[in-house]
């Protein structure tokens, strides 16, 4: 990683210097600059093209040293010809200028197309971007079964990604820097640091991409608020269209704002721990990260027939919408085999369930029950005491969600008792790579990490990075990959649809044993 690119302001920079304080964090920068450098350096040429109002325009993004009349020059025009958002006078590095094409010289020899030219043109040096036209890049689309246009690379020398998540810098100054107490990490007084460890756990991973000589331009940026004004205000004034890839750790609302502008941008965007499956419907620009239904059905079905083969299964469900998916893939999976049974129960009759695990000796028992949160807890408790009712003949609790992780009030002694098995378990210590990691984390941080933030980070960063690196911006045809060294958790992505963007396919199940996860292989 020859350049680690931060866009940093002084609150920012208060931040880092406040939790590097604590965690012995550490961060590297480069300097921007607010002012036009005298003299400019040399401009490299980028064939990148834009049309605008029916007109095509060259994109190029502003680094150290540049000027406007030195970029100009590089794509054979005066001055006065380049476009900007602000005032030339006050140029910073990653400003976008927009160049016109009309057939005149380039520095590199190469002529510019005329202004109303519809292809898309690319450097023929450059192994990242093809000289293709809009019609028949549609049309490669189309054959790969995706809607998606993939753009060439912003930069060939760096792959550059952006980072949105919200570092609530405007409250940095509430924040005393005399006393901390770790334990408000996340509460609302503490809110700046509440996704600071998937900052963190990202930070590792492109420590490992720099020890393997990869160049990222990392753009870092802050959004303050929920609204969709706020999500925008960010996009666009940080630049972010003019990213490889984008990388957004927002909730709800703000990342169903971010997505539309990525997918607006023809750039790819990534959510790291949505579950819902709604993100990726209608537009093929989303990557969902956690687990897909279908890959869970998958898993826990295989699972299921071959540890604990000939019991009966029952689902369990409340018939909500959110569920549908999920008992879909489900009995989808489990009517592959001929020799397993299975028996969907409504936990609104859930005195029905009590009866049929009477009658059927050992058995497995599946939930998919998904309400509110309040609903929630009130069912899991309610189900285990159930469960945990038959002494002799336990049966088998599998859930799709991790209530040892949701619950803080869950008791461990039942989940033990019903040999629970989940998805999204903790760190599991046995793995090298999950314990190099920790032990690194605690080391740098002086902090546990979690797996949901700083290890789904680091996964984040070095399986894209890797991915775009080694397949260019073919990845995003087809991003599967093997999984490059220091990925904690099992990364496979594939769209169910070709207007759909891509989910995870791998999920793995543990089982708890000795009141620790174990991971089933």
């Amino acid at each position: 990683m020859k350049q680690h690119h931060l866009r940093i302001d002084s609150r920012m920079l208060k931040m880092l210097l406040f939790v590097g304080m604590f965690f012995n964090f550490q961060f590297s920068i480069i300097n921007s600059t607010k002012a036009q450098m005298p003299g400019g350096t040399p401009v490299q040429v980028s064939h990148k093209t834009q049309l605008l109002n029916g007109k095509r325009y060259f994109v190029h993004v502003v680094e150290q040293g540049q000027t406007v009349y030195a970029i100009s020059r590089a794509y054979g025009l005066k001055e006065v010809e380049a476009v900007t958002k602000k005032d030339i006078h006050f140029l910073q590095i990653g400003d976008t200028v927009w160049l016109p094409c009309k057939g005149q010289k380039l520095s590199d020899g190469t002529v510019a197309p005329k202004a109303t030219d519809t292809r898309v043109t690319a450097r023929e040096d450059d192994p990242n971007a093809k000289q293709t036209s809009d019609k028949t890049s549609s049309t490669a689309n189309q054959e790969m079964g995706a809607t998606a246009t993939i753009r060439p690379r912003v930069n060939p020398q760096s792959i550059v990604v952006s980072l949105m998540m919200p570092l609530n810098l405007s409250q940095m100054d509430k924040i005393s820097t005399s006393k901390f107490d770790v334990e408000q990490r996340g509460k609302i007084n503490y809110k700046s640091l509440e996704f600071i460890q998937f900052y963190e756990g990202m930070l590792l991973g492109l420590e490992r991409l720099e020890k393997m000589g990869y160049n990222v331009t990392l753009n870092v940026v802050d959004v303050e608020g929920t609204s969709d004004e706020a999500v925008e205000q960010a996009f666009r004034s940080h630049n972010v269209a003019q990213s490889d890839l984008l990388i957004a750790m927002l909730t709800r609302q703000p990342f169903e704002k971010a997505a539309a502008l990525a997918r607006e941008a023809q750039l790819f965007i990534v959510n790291p721990v949505s579950d819902r499956a709604e993100i990726v419907a209608g537009n093929p620009y989303v990557f969902k990260c956690q687990p897909s239904a279908e890959a869970m059905a998958r898993t826990a079905v295989r699972v299921i027939h071959r540890t604990l083969p000939n019991m009966p299964v029952f689902v369990v469900h409340s018939g909500a919408k959110a569920e549908q998916v999920a008992l879909n893939a489900l009995t989808s999976e489990m009517d592959r085999y001929d020799d397993m049974k299975y028996t969907l129960v409504d936990w609104a009759k859930s005195s029905q369930l009590t009866t049929m695990l009477k009658g059927s000796g050992q058995s497995v028992v599946v939930s998919l029950y998904q309400q509110d949160k309040s609903k929630n807890r009130i069912y899991s408790s309610q189900l285990l005491n159930k469960l945990s009712a038959f002494k002799s003949r336990t049966p088998y609790l599998v859930t799709f969600e991790d209530w040892a992780a949701m619950y803080n009030d869950v008791d461990f002694s039942q989940l033990q008792n019903l040999n629970y098995h989940t998805f999204y378990a903790d760190w599991d210590m046995s793995n090298p790579q999950h314990k190099a990691f920790v032990d690194l984390f605690r080391e740098r941080y002086r902090t546990e990490p979690t797996s949901t933030y700083a290890g789904m980070a680091n996964d984040i960063i070095l399986y894209f990075v890797c991915g775009i690196h080694q397949k260019g911006t073919d990845f995003f045809k087809s991003p599967a990959i093997v999984l490059p060294q220091g990925v904690l958790y099992p990364l496979s992505f594939s769209q169910s649809r070709g207007d759909n963007g891509f989910e995870n396919q791998q999920a793995l199940l543990y089982r708890m044993t000795d009141y620790r996860f174990v991971p089933i292989p």
